[in-house]
């Protein structure tokens, strides 16, 4: 499950906490951690509906009322009602609060929490981000991540990580995948983690050297998630342009495990196709490949097929590489179209199917070597 605030205490930065109000909202969900410093000096106008995030433990000095102590009730006030998981301030302007704002948050079951001792706002922060991580990587696993790319996930296991990562997921979700020499995983985990906007949105998770964007919104159009996944990719410095990501298909939170693995087979065609893909569903015929490219079946077709046609390799590949077009795959060549005619009679025959159509010579060609162009490739993937 989601870290709980109970939790966020054993965390070395708050050990000098001590609970003042609400001891009975302990139990509430931390997903990130933010500073309250300007937002509530008086007649400053602010929109503090976008000031905090919802779920978060936020700290203050307490400055902006400093010498109004009439301002706290209404900032705690505000702070509850924008979802705000606790609140915490350092000893320096006040040592106790006012009953009213105790009796509020004790009504509310706020948490609210003081400590004296030097920790920087930024430690704090960073430790609770740093736990935040964690349980999220801890159900974002590798493990489970290729169980859901394997299609072996029960769906008890899926809803055990929805209710357990941070991000809060809404109607949809998306995800693509990346993976390139040039990833800086840790610098992309510690811009997501540190960013305010992008934290409700997305989600990043680690897998065999590469990186996972889960996309969630609450709108089944894709326009609205590749502009997310444009934010992602300029916060995240990621080394490559979102326009030319494979975006999985959008599915609801309960089956995000298809959106995991479309993200994969996608990014995992895009190094086997020859033309620019940026969408799973325009895959053709590697979304149905890629999935079974383990099977002992489909290898068997592939190897056999082909290992009959040895000697044409070059001649299959221009074939293929021109959609079947004897007259651009002759020019490509630099040869006559009858002799390309020619060429594919003899695949016909040496493949025991002299009598086939070329449209049914190039859909078998076409399959047997798109599997092999998988097979080849499979170390990469």
């Amino acid at each position: 499950m989601a870290l709980t605030m109970k939790y966020i205490l054993t965390l070395p930065a708050l050990k000098s906490f001590k609970l003042v109000a609400g001891e009975d909202g302990l139990e509430r969900d931390v997903v990130s951690a933010g500073i309250a410093d300007y937002e509530f000096v008086d007649g400053i106008d602010y929109d503090l509906s976008k000031a905090f995030e919802k779920d978060s433990l936020v700290i203050s000095s307490l400055l902006f009322a400093k010498d109004k102590p009439s301002l706290l009730r209404p900032a705690i006030k505000q702070l509850n009602e924008a979802g705000v998981a606790a609140f915490a301030f350092k000893s320096v302007f006040f040592d106790n609060l006012p009953e009213e704002v105790i009796a509020y948050a004790n009504e509310n079951s706020f948490p609210i929490f003081s400590y004296k001792d030097g920790t920087w706002f930024e430690n704090i922060i960073f430790q609770v981000m740093s736990a935040v991580e964690k349980d999220d990587a801890r159900y974002l696993s590798e493990v489970h991540i290729e169980k859901m790319i394997k299609n072996t996930i029960t769906q008890s296991e899926i809803d055990n990580i929805r209710r357990g990562i941070s991000l809060l997921l809404s109607k949809t979700v998306s995800a693509v995948y990346i993976k390139s020499s040039d990833l800086d995983a840790s610098g992309i985990f510690r811009a997501y983690y540190m960013s305010k906007s992008l934290r409700d949105k997305i989600l990043v998770a680690k897998y065999n050297d590469g990186v996972f964007v889960l996309i969630t919104n609450s709108s089944w159009n894709e326009k609205t998630h590749r502009v997310i996944l444009d934010e992602a990719c300029q916060i995240l410095s990621l080394p490559v342009n979102a326009e030319n990501l494979v975006l999985s298909g959008m599915y609801p939170a309960t089956e995000l495990h298809k959106a995991f693995r479309e993200a994969y087979y996608g990014w995992a065609a895009g190094l086997l196709s020859l033309r620019k893909v940026t969408s799973y569903e325009n895959l053709g015929v590697y979304s149905a490949l890629l999935p079974l490219s383990s099977s002992s079946e489909l290898k068997t077709y592939a190897q056999s097929y082909l290992r009959r046609l040895k000697g044409y390799e070059e001649t299959i590949e221009a074939y293929i590489n021109n959609g079947g077009d004897i007259i651009a795959t002759s020019i490509n060549l630099n040869c006559h179209a009858n002799t390309i005619r020619y060429r594919l009679s003899k695949m016909k025959e040496l493949a025991g199917a002299k009598d086939e159509t070329d449209h049914e010579l190039f859909r078998d060609l076409s399959i047997a070597y798109a599997v092999a162009s998988i097979l080849s490739k499979n170390k990469n993937l």
